[in-house]
């Protein structure tokens, strides 16, 4: 695999397995996370007042 990481897109990232999502994607080496999605009630919230976190 090149230097290049793998864009990925998380949707419902607000929910418990979003943020295991996130969790397991933060640091990864071969992805980056570069979208996030959610429900509507978070839209144009930054996702850290967006998010209850679970984990």
């Amino acid at each position: 695999m090149g230097s290049e990481k793998i864009k990925v897109g998380i949707l419902g990232a607000t929910g418990s397995v979003g943020q295991k999502f996130i969790e397991l994607l933060v640091n990864h080496p071969w992805f980056e996370i570069a979208e996030l999605g959610a429900s509507e009630r978070s839209a144009g919230k930054k996702y850290v007042d967006a998010t209850n976190w679970i984990m």
